[in-house]
């Protein structure tokens, strides 16, 4: 069985950091208002995660259905 909560501390959430941090950057960068880039990193981050914890739930189930 996958710890899900030991991912999410090792893996999904410097993952989902790095998104955010790309997207503080980039808006920075191009000179945005900050909220337009507070939103935009959190919103980011919040897709990263999720994706990757929906990818663990559909690994758990192909691999049950392998055996």
């Amino acid at each position: 069985m996958v710890d899900r909560a030991r991912l999410a501390v090792t893996r999904w959430i410097p993952y989902s950091s790095v998104g955010a941090a790309i997207s503080f950057v980039v808006g920075f960068v191009f000179s945005l208002p900050p909220p337009q880039v507070i939103v935009s990193a959190a919103m980011a981050a919040t897709l990263i995660f999720s994706g990757l914890a929906m990818q663990s739930y559909g690994r758990v189930k192909e691999q049950a259905k392998a055996q």
